[in-house]
């Protein structure tokens, strides 16, 4: 690989600078790794470290802020990108244009040959690490590449292990990262690396042994339109391994891989960001104040237990040196002088010092529960009185409370899923997975709509104005019938079967609709044309066929024949 100190310093200075804007994130989440759940978070791993499998949850001891986590989890994951069901679909700014039979066609084939992809590849083992990494610690990230057999892989990145940056939007557009390679995973990887001492460990003993690698994409300044190489992209990417090359000499600037993406390909969801921070809050946050407090409540509820069941007990100072015990069964010898002397419990807890304790405890899981919305993904579940009595309140109980995530479903959307989806239509497109484009989609971005479980239920509130309309428009109708021309009902049947999120295919083209009102009208022309030409055709025979005198008949009469 070639050498270019120049880069390689701007990159150091350019991480030296991420880190600095980290650091006063790294504290909290080192809480929230340690307090919820401990297998998310990497901070300063070592290369061939031998402990990272030990158990870290000793400071746990009420895991419900583990469990509440689990729930959001398991709720985006069935509520957002559903795998039984589809949760996004293609479209274009222009809804004229989206509307033509030839173009819904395409765009609903493109649709379906993503979710292909998506099914075949890891994806849908990879999105609840996301979802959990923002809920947990309010930013995930993941890498989206091109696979030669999956098409496309997505690598997560846990909290920790990688630092990011933004543009002058506010959006993330670099990404630096540390994670551990093996040298045979590095000789697979990039061939062509060119590092003699990292061929030769390959090859050796060492294969197996671990080191530390960096790697950074940032927009590409010297980006060249036209270029082949990673000059022609214009996200550039650099590996190179930590510590190497910073001391001069053979090594200066040496790296491992170089190169480009001609989009960002990096994925980073962000629970609420605020300003210009490049990471952002999200549940395990707010909810780490009682996730402290309920294992310090935890503690004194055991400890209250135990001192009601097993006391401090005081004895006798006759029985100082002689065997005596306090468990059942358990027999203590006295001498007669000794009659009396015994064992009893120094003081006694309250049985509601422990209740009260234990209504602490259950009102502070609460809170923790409520926190990561664990409330709304089981509001059935945990619903107290009576239960829902019909369709219509289910309904109505899931828009309400989904009306709490619409805020994050829009941060969802622009910063995972539409660009997951951008970036898998894009390497699909480059590898020639899509049939030729229509013409009229020339010239048109790609649009991403969400069609979840969730999207639909922030949707819903629509189609209850548009069904209410109508039905006010009726009653006025049986009085004044032309009052209806003053609505639209075949764009009242678009928004509805699109707040629905209906299939495209069960909605005809406007285009389609077109030509079959105009073949309708022509049938209906042709059918008035032949009744008028059957009714002179009869009048003409009935004529024919009416005497007036002389040899002659009506017909012939009128004609002057």
């Amino acid at each position: 690989m070639a050498h270019d100190p120049a880069l390689r310093r701007h990159i150091d200075a350019r991480l030296a600078v991420l880190k600095r804007q980290r650091q006063s994130w790294e504290p909290g989440w080192r809480d929230l790794s340690r307090f919820i759940n401990p297998r998310r978070g990497q901070f300063f791993t070592s290369p061939n470290q031998g402990g990272r499998g030990a158990q870290a949850n000793g400071a746990i001891l009420d895991p419900t802020a583990l469990f509440a986590l689990r729930t959001l989890v398991a709720g985006l994951m069935s509520g957002v990108t559903s795998p039984a069901r589809p949760w996004f679909r293609l479209s274009i700014p222009d809804r004229r244009v989206a509307s033509l039979a030839p173009v819904k066609i395409w765009l609903d084939e493109c649709a379906e040959r993503m979710r292909m992809v998506f099914n075949a590849g890891n994806l849908y083992s990879a999105l609840p690490l996301i979802y959990e990494e923002l809920g947990q610690f309010g930013t995930g990230c993941a890498i989206v590449e091109f696979d030669r057999e999956d098409v496309i892989r997505l690598y997560t990145l846990s909290t920790g292990e990688y630092w990011l940056g933004l543009d002058w939007r506010g959006r993330v557009d670099t990404l630096a990262r540390r994670f551990m390679y093996s040298y045979r995973q590095i000789e697979e990887r990039w061939p062509d690396h060119g590092i003699a001492e990292i061929a030769d460990k390959a090859r050796g003993d060492e294969a197996d042994s671990e080191i530390a690698i960096l790697h950074l994409i940032e927009p590409n300044t010297g980006f060249e339109k036209g270029r082949l190489d990673w000059g022609g992209k214009k996200f550039r990417s650099v590996y190179w391994r930590e510590g190497a090359g910073q001391s001069g000499g053979q090594a200066d600037g040496e790296f491992i891989h170089r190169g480009g993406y001609s989009e960002f390909p990096a994925l980073t969801p962000r629970w609420a960001p605020v300003g210009n921070d490049a990471y952002s809050k999200g549940p395990g946050h707010d909810a780490l104040p009682d996730v402290k407090s309920l294992q310090i409540l935890k503690k004194r509820e055991h400890n209250a237990v135990d001192k009601h069941v097993n006391p401090p007990m005081g004895a006798h100072i006759s029985l100082r040196g002689s065997a005596s015990s306090v468990l059942p069964g358990a027999i203590n010898y006295f001498t007669t002088q000794e009659r009396g002397a015994g064992m009893w419990p120094l003081y006694q807890t309250a049985p509601g010092a422990i209740a009260e304790v234990e209504r602490l405890v259950t009102r502070t899981q609460a809170v923790i529960k409520s926190a990561f919305f664990a409330d709304l993904f089981l509001m059935f579940d945990q619903m107290d009185g009576v239960q829902p009595r019909n369709q219509l309140e289910i309904s109505t109980r899931r828009e309400e409370k989904m009306q709490m995530l619409g805020p994050v479903l829009e941060n969802l959307h622009d910063d995972l899923l539409q660009p997951l989806v951008q970036r898998t239509f894009t390497i699909m497109g480059e590898n020639g997975l899509f049939s030729e484009p229509p013409r009229e989609l020339h010239g048109y971005p790609l649009d991403v709509e969400l069609i979840s479980i969730l999207a639909q239920a922030q949707k819903a509130a629509d189609l209850g104005s548009v069904e209410r309309l109508w039905a006010f428009a009726g009653n006025i109708a049986a009085a004044r019938p032309e009052v209806l021309d003053k609505l639209n009902a075949d764009e009242s049947i678009d928004v509805y079967a699109d707040k629905l999120g209906a299939p495209a295919a069960i909605t005809v083209a406007d285009d389609v609709v077109a030509q079959l009102r105009a073949a309708r009208a022509q049938q209906a022309q042709a059918a008035q044309a032949m009744q008028a030409a059957s009714a002179i055709t009869q009048g003409a025979k009935t004529l024919s066929e009416t005497e007036v005198g002389g040899g002659r008949n009506a017909l012939q009469s009128i004609l002057g024949v």
